[in-house]
């Protein structure tokens, strides 16, 4: 994991934005060509002028969150902390449990939450990719590329949220029971 971030850090930011406008175009035209259409040029030139808009935007956000994170103290819970945390197992030398605990208790619920709207979103969205397959249309392959998609979030998302919260449980733990604020 830290191998791709430093490839990405090192990776001039025109380039970051060339990629995500490449795989923007290439999912639009990819979809427009599933359900029967065709592709022209001008097509091509819209999603790709789009999909620079899209990348710059993209690029311009996570240079700015990168920005806040480093104007915090180091032992701060932000989002890049608590990810790097959550995928290690270790709390940052000096994690205080009044700033970390609620944050972890947060995404505790977060999860737990997300986990029942995604299955409830994506369960019946999977449903509905099985009837576009079995649409009395020429081309079936949206329908079967949503489907996968879908069932493969709903099924998928919920054994992520049973992966993860075991660790961030494990990182609450790490706090001393007398600095804890959930006794």
């Amino acid at each position: 994991m830290e191998f791709r971030r430093s490839i990405v850090r090192r990776t001039p930011l025109w380039i970051l934005v060339l990629v995500i406008a490449t795989a923007y175009a290439a999912l639009q035209l990819g979809m427009r060509l599933l359900r029967g259409k065709e592709v022209g040029a001008d097509d091509v030139a819209a999603y790709g002028v789009f999909g620079v808009a899209i990348g710059i935007f993209t690029v311009w956000m996570a240079v700015r969150a990168a920005r806040k994170d480093r104007a915090l103290p180091p032992d701060s819970p932000t989002a890049t902390n608590l990810k790097k945390a959550i995928s290690t197992g270790q709390l940052p030398e000096h994690a205080s449990a009044e700033l970390w605990e609620p944050e972890l208790i947060n995404l505790l619920i977060q999860d737990r939450r997300g986990a029942w709207i995604v299955s409830v979103f994506f369960g019946p969205a999977t449903v509905l990719g099985v009837f576009i397959i079995f649409d009395p249309g020429e081309n079936p392959w949206l329908g079967v590329v949503c489907s996968v998609v879908f069932l493969s979030l709903a099924v998928g998302f919920p054994l992520w949220v049973r992966h993860r919260r075991p660790r961030i449980q494990r990182l609450l733990d790490q706090f001393p029971e007398e600095e804890s604020l959930r006794r």
